[in-house]
């Protein structure tokens, strides 16, 4: 491996305006999961050759791993332009599409919950290299406390019945908190835990979903999905993850 990688850092050098090799390079960082570096060189590809389909597909991959869902939109709309016919990007582009919808806090339905959990590892180059499918959802709480809005509710019925779907119920799943940045970390922390047991309880209590099935993280404001620099995002990073775990 380390042998492969030196001829083509060799070879890179020799032809640093070779597109496949941008490719290959990129492809490798990707396995060994240097994620930064293999959007480097997929984003080299596809400056290199526009007409580069799976260069843009590869991309699209890392910034889905990345948590950047509207690049990755973009990215499987330009591959898909060039090669229309490739029915893994056309899937993970829709599932890009649904968990973007989620993340910018629209409801998605209870199928496609499941379609997003259920992701095949192999559908995605680097999906797999996750611990497992993720959704992110802005579920909206009481201002400063961990009580559940009427809006959180209906969006939980999203969640409970999906976890209740057959094809789901031997599943654990992660639930994870997180806040933006305004706030101490001394008060975000504790908020954002109050605020997944509450998740957890709720799913408990009304869907009746084992508690050994559902884990709780939290974070604060200390992962943000995107920059804590406007209104939008701020609400975007107020959010509740959940993570297929097995």
């Amino acid at each position: 491996m380390i042998k492969k990688q030196q001829l083509l850092d060799e070879a890179i050098q020799t032809c640093p305006n070779h597109a496949q090799l941008q490719y290959d390079k990129a492809f490798a960082q990707e396995r060994l999961r240097r994620y930064d570096e293999a959007l480097t060189y997929y984003l080299r590809a596809t400056e290199l050759d526009e007409n580069f389909a799976k260069a843009y597909f590869g991309l699209a991959d890392i910034f889905v791993v990345l948590g950047n869902l509207e690049p990755a939109i973009w990215a499987y709309q330009s591959g898909l332009a060039l090669e229309p016919d490739n029915q893994r990007a056309a899937a993970s582009l829709e599932l890009a599409r649904i968990k973007y919808r989620s993340e910018m806090g629209e409801r998605i339905t209870s199928e496609e919950f499941v379609r997003v959990m259920r992701e095949s590892r192999d559908q995605s180059t680097t999906e797999g290299a996750m611990d497992g499918p993720i959704v992110r959802m802005q579920i909206l709480f009481e201002i400063g406390s961990a009580g559940l809005t009427a809006s959180a509710i209906e969006q939980l019925e999203t969640v409970g019945t999906a976890l209740s779907h057959a094809s789901l119920a031997d599943q654990r799943f992660e639930i994870a908190g997180h806040t933006d940045s305004t706030g101490s970390p001394e008060v975000n922390l504790p908020l954002s835990k109050l605020r997944a047991e509450r998740v957890k309880q709720h799913l408990i209590d009304r869907y009746s979903i084992a508690a050994d099935r559902l884990t709780v993280a939290y974070y604060g404001d200390t992962r943000p999905a995107v920059p804590n620099d406007s209104t939008r995002n701020r609400a975007i990073n107020r959010r509740v993850e959940f993570r297929k775990i097995r």
